[in-house]
């Protein structure tokens, strides 16, 4: 490292020239991105941290589909532990590492050879690529991984220097801590050092021991840690497991579904299921059709003596006994998946483009979307290719770039053996830069650079690259009218990353007058909603949410259920919430809830879209029921209802802040909420106390107790007529990873946070 103590510091004003602009763009990006939700793997790492900081170490793990690589969990759980659970802190030290990354992507190009001009490039290009930019704000290890992968590399760099290929090897074992894809790379990464190394076969011999010695001495106590936690031999985690079934279902279906490979890990952990659920969900799987006895063993054992070891072989087993029945059709899909990781997914979940195509994406998002990582992308990846055979060319690489080369052979092997995705990608977009620096420094002399055959061959293969990336060829697809494009990657027809994007940029107008008309309908302000509803850009779904309920607020609900029979675009639960809703105005609670009450409706549990968008009538007795199949409109930030056996009531968990609205509960006197709660927490940590508020005003707070009791706290008075609306905040707790595992349909990916229990809330 030591470029950066040169006596002339000002040589690497290029250096803070990039972190300057990554700041710049961080900033920007701070708080602002789209989400709607956790995403990938957010709910599962918050998860695990929230447990490891409270003192219960990695069991949280034991309950769920498979175990993780501890660093990052324990990364998370010692912000929570000190700061609690704020997400802010977290993601302002990922995005302190992620501009350390920017110096340690300058210093790696400068060992390389780079000029400060060109290593400037490089640190450029890192620090304005949108998926480093935004992973910082997402509960995801890259930005953690790459830190130590870079810091590793730079100290492997040299390996005629023991004590810094000893240090090399610690951070290598430290990233393979964070991701455990990295095992199978450390015996490469020796061998290479090995063989680079100087002196005679036993000193090379030593030199290729000392990072794996390193790397061992950290992943050695963790592996011991784990196989006893988890019931047997388990050395970083047992997600490769669970992906080599996944990847051998889909070469074996000839397509990607996760229910099989799910089902058949369901049926091994979860101890709700009996016997007969349990042969159904594996009934399809290669180890139960070929009567193999290792699954029938395990199914023969209680569910709660299956360890996650055991889970972690029959999975094995399964991928294995998939792969051997479709061995061809396991190599098409490995081929299938390696184009897949060079090609773009427009809509990819760590992208947060859901709801693209409706305008839900800001425009400034989406041309940074297209500028700084799409398009940057298809340029930077045949650069790379190109800058390879600059640095090879003029020698200046040594040992560093065989390293980079190995890197990312690997992962180009690694990744599509099991499944690919564009987030696969970006531990390597901070090479891909580097190199890409050095080939758009040598454009000028690009006749000169590629005069050799083997220079020629880089350029073909460059080529190659960009059209798999880029996907130009994608125009010419025969494919139906209006269908979509299976080619199509960056160019090409729909869903290629260029029409994609016209598509957001188009129907951004629309959606901000849907947020128009949704404030409107928020505030109850009819002659604001009527005059939304005028808006053209107002699309057919948000009218058909909007007109059968302003009607309903106008006093003719009758006229709202006409227009609902119109054949509205609505999902199913939005019709039967709406129905619900104008039934319930006209006075039919039974009616009410029978639409309200549908599984359809349940599994989405909308109370924040009833909330904002219905305005229910006074209540019977100025009481919510949770549950009851008629509190929807009238709460918010509560999950689906739950026969609790303890409590022997169905009730309501509360999130962290909810809501409870009262229509016209106010008679211009003073009157009490009375609640009917409980805090079945789990028995390590201390009951939580409520607070009860209006507005900003705090109007008392209660403890529930482990058992339901009555709470009633006073309500200041209000003009008669108006609706009290109450807001209950409490700190929460994550309950086991059962929970997580059971979140299905809209609801998959989203980690519970409970705070209390309510099973029904009153004005008195």
């Amino acid at each position: 490292m030591r470029i950066f103590h040169d006596n002339r510091y000002t040589q690497h004003w290029p250096l803070l020239v990039a972190i300057l602009i990554g700041v710049i763009l961080r900033v920007a990006l701070w708080g602002n991105l789209p989400r709607l939700g956790l995403i990938s793997d957010e709910a599962e790492y918050l998860a695990a941290a929230d447990w490891l900081a409270h003192g219960r170490g990695f069991a949280w793990h034991t309950g769920y589909l498979w175990t993780r690589a501890p660093l990052y969990p324990l990364f998370l759980a010692a912000h929570i532990a000190l700061f609690g659970r704020d997400l802010a802190v977290i993601f302002v030290s990922q995005t302190v590492l992620s501009l350390l990354n920017v110096g340690l992507v300058y210093a790696l190009a400068r060992r390389l050879g780079a000029t400060p001009l060109v290593a400037g490039g490089a640190a450029f290009l890192s620090a304005i690529a949108l998926p480093l930019a935004m992973y910082p704000q997402f509960l995801l290890s890259e930005t953690l991984f790459i830190s130590l992968l870079l810091i590793a590399f730079s100290f492997l760099a040299d390996p005629q220097r023991r004590q810094h290929v000893f240090i090399g090897g610690l951070f290598l074992g430290l990233a393979t801590l964070t991701r455990g894809l990295l095992l199978g790379f450390l015996p490469l990464a020796a061998l290479w050092i090995g063989w680079r190394a100087g002196g005679n076969r036993r000193e090379r011999f030593i030199v290729a021991l000392l990072p794996l010695l390193a790397a061992g001495i950290l992943i050695g106590p963790w592996a011991l840690y784990a196989s006893r936690t988890y019931g047997g031999l388990i050395v970083i985690d047992t997600t490769g497991a669970y992906n080599l079934a996944l990847g051998g279902r889909t070469a074996y279906d000839g397509g990607r579904s996760d229910a099989p490979t799910r089902n058949f890990t369901l049926a091994l952990l979860d101890p709700s299921l009996d016997d007969a659920t349990r042969a159904t969900l594996i009934a399809g799987s290669c180890l139960a059709q070929t009567g193999d006895p290792r699954l029938s063993t395990a199914l023969a054992k209680p569910i709660t003596a299956i360890t996650q070891a055991e889970r972690q072989q029959l999975l094995s087993a399964e991928g294995w006994c998939l792969i051997r029945a479709k061995p061809a059709a396991f190599v098409v899909k490995t081929l299938i998946e390696l184009v897949d990781l060079f090609q773009i997914n427009f809509s990819g979940d760590e992208r947060l483009a859901e709801g693209f195509a409706l305008g839900r994406l800001p425009r400034w998002y989406t041309l940074a979307m297209l500028l700084l990582d799409d398009t940057l992308y298809i340029i930077t990846l045949p650069l790379a290719v190109l800058g390879w055979a600059v640095v090879r060319r003029t020698n200046t690489g040594g040992q560093l770039l065989d390293l980079i080369g190995l890197w990312l052979l690997y992962n180009l092997a690694a990744a599509p053996l099991l499944f690919a995705i564009n987030r696969f990608r970006t531990p390597l977009l901070p090479f891909l830069c580097i190199l890409a620096a050095f080939a758009w420094a040598a454009l000028p002399q690009w006749r000169q650079w590629f005069i050799s055959r083997h220079a020629q061959l880089y350029a073909v293969l460059a080529i190659v690259l960009w059209l798999v990336a880029a996907t130009p060829y994608a125009y010419l697809e025969p494919r139906l009218p209006d269908a979509p494009s299976r080619w199509a990657s960056y160019f090409g027809p729909y869903p290629s990353a260029i029409v994609a994007a016209q598509i957001a940029w188009q129907r951004r107008p629309q959606y901000e007058a849907v947020t128009r008309l949704e404030a409107a309908v928020a505030h109850d302000d009819l002659a604001a909603w009527t005059q939304a509803l005028t808006d053209p850009m107002v699309p057919t779904y948000a009218r058909a949410v909007a007109e059968p309920l302003l009607a309903a607020r106008l006093g003719q609900p009758e006229r709202g259920l006409e227009l609902l029979d119109r054949r509205q675009p609505l999902y199913p639960w939005q019709a039967a919430v709406i129905r619900g809703e104008l039934l319930r105005q006209m006075g039919d609670l039974a009616g009410a809830r029978q639409w309200l009450g549908l599984t359809l409706v349940d599994d989405w549990n909308p109370t924040g879209w009833a909330w904002r968008w219905l305005h229910p009538p006074r209540l019977p007795g100025d009481r919510i029921d949770l549950a009851d199949d008629n509190d929807l409109g009238y709460i918010d930030g509560f999950y689906l209802g739950e026969y609790d056996p303890v409590l022997g009531a169905t009730v309501r968990w509360a999130s962290e802040t909810s809501r409870l609205r009262f229509p016209a509960a106010a008679t211009g006197q003073s009157r009490q909420l009375c609640l009917r709660a409980a805090a079945n927490w789990p028995l390590d940590l201390p009951l939580p106390t409520v607070q009860v508020m209006m507005g900003e005003t705090q109007v008392g707070v209660f403890t529930p107790d482990r058992s339901l009791q009555e709470y009633c706290l006073p309500l200041p008075a209000l003009p008669p007529g108006d609706e009290y609306v109450i807001t209950l905040l409490s700190p929460g707790f994550v309950p086991d990873a059962l929970d997580l595992v059971r979140r299905q349909g809209p609801q998959v990916g989203q980690v519970r946070i409970l705070a209390f229990q309510l099973d029904w809330a009153e004005v008195r």
